[in-house]
C-alpha cells in the first residue's frame, strides 16, 4: 500500500508513551504481546487506527480527526498500562514484527471485503464514507474534507 508523509495514527500510539512510567510486571516480552493482542478492546482499536490511517493516506478527501485520534489513541495506552506494562513493553508490542504482520494481513483481508483496491483512490473514500456513516471506531477517527 501507498504511504505518504503524514505520522500514521497507529504510530500516534507510540508517541503517546513518553514520560508515563510505572512498574511492570514480571512477564517476557512475548507474554506481554500475547497479552495485548488477546485484548479484544486494544486490538480492535489499533485495527481501527490502521483502517483509518490506510483510508486517510489514501483518499485525497479524507482527513484524520486529529483530537479525536489523540484521545482515542491516549485511551488504548491506558488500557495497557493497566495491565502494569512499561511504555518501553507496550512500544515494543506495537513494534513488534508478528504484530505488524497480523495487523496488516487483517486490515488488508477487510479491504479486499469491501471492495478497496491498492492505487485506486475511489475505492478508499467509499470505504471511508461508509465507515463514517456507520459510526464505526475507523469512522469516528476520519473526516471528509
Amino acid at each position: 500500500m501507498q504511504t505518504k508523509t503524514k505520522a500514521p495514527l497507529i504510530a500516534a500510539f507510540a508517541l503517546t508513551l513518553a514520560g508515563l512510567g510505572a512498574p511492570a510486571l514480571a512477564a517476557s516480552q512475548d507474554e506481554i504481546n500475547a497479552t495485548l493482542a488477546a485484548d479484544t478492546s486494544i486490538w480492535s482499536g489499533l485495527f481501527a487506527l490502521a483502517v483509518a490511517d490506510e483510508i486517510r493516506n489514501n483518499c485525497p478527501t479524507m482527513e484524520a480527526r486529529t483530537v479525536r485520534a489523540t484521545t482515542f489513541v491516549y485511551g488504548l495506552y491506558s488500557q495497557a498500562r493497566d495491565y502494569g506494562f512499561s511504555r518501553a513493553e507496550i512500544r515494543a508490542f506495537q513494534t513488534a514484527d508478528s504484530t505488524e504482520a497480523r495487523m496488516r494481513s487483517e486490515v488488508m483481508a477487510y479491504f479486499g471485503q469491501h471492495g478497496v483496491r491498492e492505487g485506486q483512490p475511489d475505492t478508499y473514500c467509499a470505504l471511508g464514507q461508509a465507515e463514517i456513516a456507520a459510526g464505526s471506531q475507523a469512522g469516528e477517527l476520519l473526516r471528509a474534507r
